[in-house]
């Protein structure tokens, strides 16, 4: 591909922000109406003509303007785009929103993506921080009734999974603190996946004596809990606000992509593709093609990731058209990240709180198990 000189570059982002702004085909009279150029329409004429040649354009109908090809987009956002300042107003509703209801995770970061979405107009993604360590700090063992165990699952991080266990038989105090004592002596520390080898396994079994069938049902509740914290859940905010695009205008497209922000699965796809491909918390741009999932091939994502402590990890991000305003949506979405992980990590501390505290409870999942 040729290089683009000055007078390219600046009649392609004269194109690309008249595009993104009013989604229709730009022609070279409003190029040379609009802008400060000073250049005839016949000349702008033959520099979009050179720009279509070179891939960074597209005509969408015979004597129609011209509109950003993949290329084109992706050369504005690598080389042209402008830094976008957020507004006062901006930083101060998302602000308004983080350091609201802090106690539960869930509902923080809904609340935030939420008024990211609100103010981008866009669908705002997120997935829950993850641990990336997955270390088993501890597991308590709660006597509920004598027929009841509550089996408290903390990983390195702080995250906190609670089960119940239904007993056939009444069981003593004595008994939950015996096992509690031997699978703390024999699973502390281990990472999620090396806890379950056969001889730590032989190990605990040896030490409880007759409760080895209590103490099978408790190492399947640790399992699970333990897939419950390291599994990556995603919701959307602000769906609708794709209904506002018109390119989204056809009754299949708008189908398709809803359907999308109901899908666990794709959702899940997203966040792979991010999580393998971003690995900093810099900002993620991917336009059309360059997504590698067939249903988002005529969309875009913008993706970041934030960190909570040293251990934890999640991904928020947008999905929109391709004609999105990525200086604006960039910029407010690298200070939605990095204010995300700031205000969770002061908030979420392991070490300052006891295992009851509900500062520290993951509120994941449907509940049913939850204390």
């Amino acid at each position: 591909m040729a290089s683009l000189d000055d007078r390219k570059k600046l009649i392609l982002q004269a194109i690309i922000e008249d595009y993104i702004k009013n989604a229709e085909p730009v022609g070279s009279r409003s190029i040379a109406k609009k802008t400060d150029l000073k250049l005839s329409a016949a000349t702008i004429r033959n520099e979009m003509c050179d720009l279509e040649e070179m891939g960074m354009l597209i005509q969408p109908h015979t004597s129609a303007g011209r509109i950003p090809s993949n290329a084109g987009f992706r050369f504005y956002v690598d080389n042209l785009m402008h830094k976008y300042q957020m507004t006062a107003l901006e930083i101060d509703r998302l602000r308004a929103a983080m350091f609201n209801r802090v106690r539960e995770l869930d509902n923080v970061i809904k609340e935030v993506s939420s008024a990211f979405s609100a103010i981008t107009n866009l669908p705002t993604f997120a997935m829950l921080p993850i641990n990336e360590s997955g270390a088993v700090k501890s597991v308590k063992l709660a006597n509920i009734d004598g027929r009841t165990i509550m089996v408290i699952v903390t990983d390195s991080s702080g995250l906190i999974k609670n089960k119940l266990l239904r007993l056939r038989r009444i069981v003593t105090e004595e008994e939950v603190s015996k096992l509690n004592d031997v699978i703390n002596d024999n699973l502390a520390g281990l990472d999620m996946s090396g806890y379950m080898n056969l001889d730590n396994v032989m190990g605990i079994t040896q030490a409880v004596g007759e409760n080895t069938e209590i103490l099978s049902s408790i190492l399947e509740l640790i399992h699970e809990a333990q897939k419950e914290i390291e599994s990556k859940q995603v919701f959307v905010e602000g769906a609708a606000n794709i209904l506002r695009f018109p390119e989204y205008n056809d009754v299949d497209k708008i189908k398709n992509i809803l359907e999308l922000f109901d899908d666990d699965e794709v959702l899940s796809e997203v966040v792979d593709v991010v999580h393998k491909d971003n690995n900093k918390n810099d900002i993620g741009i991917y336009i059309g093609n360059e997504i590698p999932l067939p249903q988002l091939k005529e969309n875009s994502l913008v993706v970041s990731r934030y960190k909570v402590g040293d251990d934890l990890m999640g991904i928020v991000g947008v999905i929109g058209p391709q004609r999105m305003d990525y200086a604006r949506v960039a910029s407010g979405l690298k200070f939605f990240s990095e204010q995300l992980g700031s205000m969770l990590s002061s908030r979420f501390n392991p070490d300052a709180a006891e295992i009851s505290d509900e500062n520290f409870k993951d509120k994941r999942g449907d509940g049913k198990n939850e204390i």
